[in-house]
């Protein structure tokens, strides 16, 4: 299983700071749910997908593959925001679907909430798909004072992921040599379920014994004060990415407005 879904390269994106990237994805997200139009929220996110390809160095099926769960997401939100769209008018329907009257503000609406989703899903892709989640984990003690203990904490819960995989594929390997046989419907799925936890809690229990234990001997959060062997920091790169970003989305805001 691969660490989350981060694609590991040499690129710009990946050599900025991952709060920087973090603090593009927060406000796209906050700005393209107050625009009530869909084109916006759309260049938003072509320009968040080339970024990534082009900058990132990821390859574009990958960036396809991530956005095609919002593409999902999106087409129920899009009907369900045409049919119970609040402004929706039978007088002033353009689309006639048997007793269904859709009128092109309802339509509008949806497409808005479609395209608001593929906003905020490819500029959270360009964040994921170039961020090393170690990386971001100490870039959130170092400049975002997060404290250490819990820095620490996420970071085992991130290591242990991978582990937990491995361990329940042994499990799944395990009933088979012993031919558990688990049957079909509901309950047989529950008693499966069950089968696989219990064994995977207790071995997890174990593991973080170990990892506690570990960090006692080795005298963890003793002293204030305390070295790393993993830093980060804030660069020029990460400025001029900040100060281009935010150009580009006031351009793309504001041009309409001003035509």
């Amino acid at each position: 299983m691969r660490q989350f879904v981060w694609h590991e390269a040499d690129s710009y994106l990946h050599r900025l700071n991952p709060l920087t990237k973090l603090a593009l994805a927060i406000p796209v997200s906050v700005l393209v749910s107050l625009v009530y139009e869909p084109v916006t929220p759309l260049v938003i996110a072509a320009l968040a997908a080339t970024a990534t390809w082009r900058l990132g160095n990821v390859p574009l099926g990958t960036i396809l593959r991530a956005l095609g769960f919002s593409l999902l997401l999106g087409f129920g939100m899009f009907w369900t925001g045409v049919l119970y769209y609040s402004g929706q008018d039978p007088e002033a329907a353009s689309i006639a679907l048997g007793p269904l009257r859709i009128s092109d503000g309802a339509l509008l609406y949806g497409l808005t909430m479609v395209t608001r989703l593929l906003a905020i899903f490819a500029t959270s892709s360009l964040f994921v798909l170039t961020t090393n989640p170690v990386d971001l984990v100490v870039a959130l003690i170092h400049q975002g004072r997060l404290p250490v203990r819990v820095g620490y904490a996420a970071f085992a819960a991130y290591r242990f992921m991978p582990l937990i995989q491995e361990e329940l594929g042994n499990i799944r390997a395990a009933h088979q040599v012993r031919g558990a046989v688990s049957g079909r419907g509901p309950i047989a799925r529950v008693r499966q379920t069950i089968g696989y936890a219990i064994p995977l809690l207790a071995i997890s229990v174990r593991r973080a014994e170990r990892v506690a234990l570990a960090m006692d001997s080795r005298g963890f959060g003793a002293r204030p004060d305390r070295t790393y062997y993993r830093t980060t920091t804030v660069t020029r790169s990460d400025l001029l990415f900040a100060l281009g970003a935010g150009a580009v989305l006031a351009i793309v805001i504001l041009a309409p407005r001003a035509i």
